[in-house]
């Protein structure tokens, strides 16, 4: 499963969660091979601060507005409550349920499958974990960043992000020298790391060992890798100078074996991948609108828009593919009218 966080930090206040039923909202578009693609929704959760993240079950790690940490099951509907942490986060789960989060003293916290707390703590040197940026794979290998501040302006510190792993017998391993511009952003499930050194997509294997990602032929500024499948399949994208500060969206399926995907003419960038195929990303729509719609690509590598497979509430606004697991399901974001938070969990086919 391909696990991926976003640089910013998860809100603990958060609206009471009202479960709405599932199996309500079809669509369907065409894809590359004149097949169709069906987008079902099979649950929904309102109003919570839900962890962007979802097992091959179909369950999703949330805070409540009580602040508890919970576990809901998309399919089911039940939820299970997990120690509770006053003001922690959870930001990720496993398929057997073990979550992982991040709170402002403690630092990395791990929930176990039966509930139960442990906290691992803060990496030598740093303040804090960010909170959401904790991502876990099956194999135990947790993905963080913490920060420290330093003050060119004593009125204003600045953190300084560094990314890490955690193991239980390696402890914390730093990913990358400060000064490196290291960014990790997701892990797999047999502990392969991937995000970008310097300008470079990269790779950092549980051995220690680190790889670079090439990109396509012609001058690129920049590349960079968002998330990995268990088939070792990066995706994310690359910037070309002349571009408007806009991407390409790109998977590699090995380091010297980069592939542009198909997006609406305008740029883009792929933000997850599972194994089979399907990714997930986020496109432009126009060359004067800077805003991006969330999109699917099938495992032929056609784009699919999810606001063309989705009934988007009347007056509210689809945000973004959270995540995407093994059985083609989606975590997916939206806001209501009134901008309350409310996730799906939709099943691709």
């Amino acid at each position: 499963m391909s696990r991926s966080w976003r640089p910013a930090a998860v809100a603990t206040a958060v609206l009471l969660g009202l479960l709405i039923p599932a199996g309500t909202g079809t669509a369907r578009a065409e894809d590359d091979a004149g097949k169709r693609v069906h987008a079902r929704v099979v649950g929904t959760l309102e109003g919570e601060s839900v962890a962007p993240a979802v097992n091959r079950h179909g369950d999703v790690a949330f805070t409540t507005k009580q602040g508890d940490q919970m576990v809901w099951n998309a399919t089911t509907g039940e939820r299970r409550t997990l120690q509770k942490v006053p003001d922690a986060a959870p930001s990720d789960l496993t398929d057997d349920g073990r979550v992982v989060g991040a709170h402002h003293t403690d630092g990395l916290i791990l929930w176990a499958a039966d509930g139960s707390v442990t906290r691992i703590g803060i990496p030598p040197g740093q303040v804090a974990v960010l909170y959401g940026s904790p991502r876990i794979g099956e194999d135990g290998t947790v993905l963080l960043t913490a920060y420290h501040l330093v003050r060119p302006d004593p009125r204003r510190p600045q953190p300084v992000y560094m990314s890490y792993r955690w193991t239980s017998g390696g402890g914390f391993q730093l990913l990358g020298a400060a000064g490196e511009g290291t960014t990790a952003m997701a892990v797999n499930d047999a502990g392969l790391i991937v995000g970008s050194s310097g300008n470079t997509a990269a790779a950092w294997h549980p051995d220690g060992s680190v790889e670079t990602y090439a990109p396509t032929p012609g001058h690129t500024s920049r590349t960079w890798a968002r998330g990995v499948s268990d088939r070792g399949v990066l995706v994310g994208g690359q910037q070309r100078p002349g571009s408007d500060g806009r991407a390409t969206p790109t998977r590699w399926d090995g380091p010297a074996e980069p592939q542009e995907l198909t997006d609406l003419g305008f740029g883009g960038e792929a933000a997850g991948v599972n194994s089979r195929g399907w990714i997930t990303g986020t496109v432009h729509t126009s060359a004067t609108d800077y805003r991006a719609v969330p999109v699917v690509w099938d495992p032929h590598g056609g784009p699919h828009r999810l606001d063309e497979l989705l009934d988007v509430p009347e007056g509210g606004t689809l945000a973004d593919v959270e995540a995407i697991n093994d059985r083609d399901q989606l975590l997916v974001r939206m806001y209501t009218a009134d901008r309350k938070p409310l996730d799906q969990v939709v099943q691709l086919h």
